[in-house]
């Protein structure tokens, strides 16, 4: 008799998750993967496959991160797998980004959570990433903070105040979260370091300019801020990303 695969031995301990992915499969903003304790691959979304480059699922199932994506992302991606299983952290509203081969950039808000048995043992970490390229899109429900928005992306590299701005547009803290949430799919805080970040990792890709100065002109309060907010967001230091998208 064939012994079961891994896949198998997960979705029979879990079944919710075979559930999870064919009802995921039909929607394309967001990516779902499940991964054995061993980081392998066990199930995956229509939309979590495209984005490996794969044509289909079984190329997928049983290969680890390192072996589908580039090297500095699957760093990243397995270090937040290592918050899990090894710590037990449930990761929520986490905003990374991620970069192509050719150095360009997406951004997505992801989450990752333990998968446990009956018995209560950790046997695979289940997570997806809502892709915020294809978030709602940005019309007549900005109104009031329409001006408030475009000035986080625009001013990002100087010392904003998010209370000011939810000031400026004539809301509450409360509100003002509440709404650009809506919209952007993020808080206005993750907003603002989603754009400095952008524009640290531009400065990093096309400049020599020292790390000290782009965190200063990126709105960081200072470089040991930059760094651990960009390792954060990236798994890999400012140096790190510099020297994998060095010219040349």
């Amino acid at each position: 008799m064939k012994s079961p695969s891994q896949r198998e031995i997960v979705l029979a301990s879990a079944p919710g998750l075979e559930a999870a992915e064919t009802l995921l499969d039909s929607i394309s903003d967001v990516l779902f993967c499940v991964k054995d304790t061993a980081r392998r691959y066990v199930a995956a979304n229509e939309a979590f496959i495209k984005r490996t480059g794969l044509r289909h699922r079984k190329a997928l199932i049983g290969r680890t991160a390192n072996e589908v994506f580039p090297a500095i992302l699957a760093a990243g991606y397995e270090q937040q797998d290592d918050e899990v299983f090894q710590k037990g952290v449930t990761i929520r509203d986490r905003l990374e980004m991620i970069t192509k081969a050719d150095g360009s950039v997406g951004w997505f808000v992801s989450q990752k959570v333990a998968v446990k048995s009956a018995s209560g043992e950790v046997i695979a970490l289940a997570g997806i990433s809502r892709d915020l390229e294809t978030s709602a899109s940005l019309g007549s429900e900005f109104d009031s903070i329409a001006q408030a928005i475009e000035t986080l992306h625009k001013d990002c590299g100087e010392p904003l105040r998010i209370e000011v701005l939810a000031k400026q547009a004539g809301l509450s803290m409360s509100q003002f979260q509440r709404r650009v949430r809506s919209i952007t799919g993020l808080t206005p805080r993750q907003l603002l370091t989603k754009a400095r970040i952008d524009q640290a990792a531009s400065s990093l890709r096309k400049s020599g300019e020292s790390l000290s100065l782009i965190a200063n002109q990126c709105g960081f309060y200072d470089q040991a801020s930059f760094s651990r907010q960009f390792h954060a967001a990236t798994g890999m230091t400012p140096g790190e990303y510099r020297r994998a998208f060095e010219r040349g």
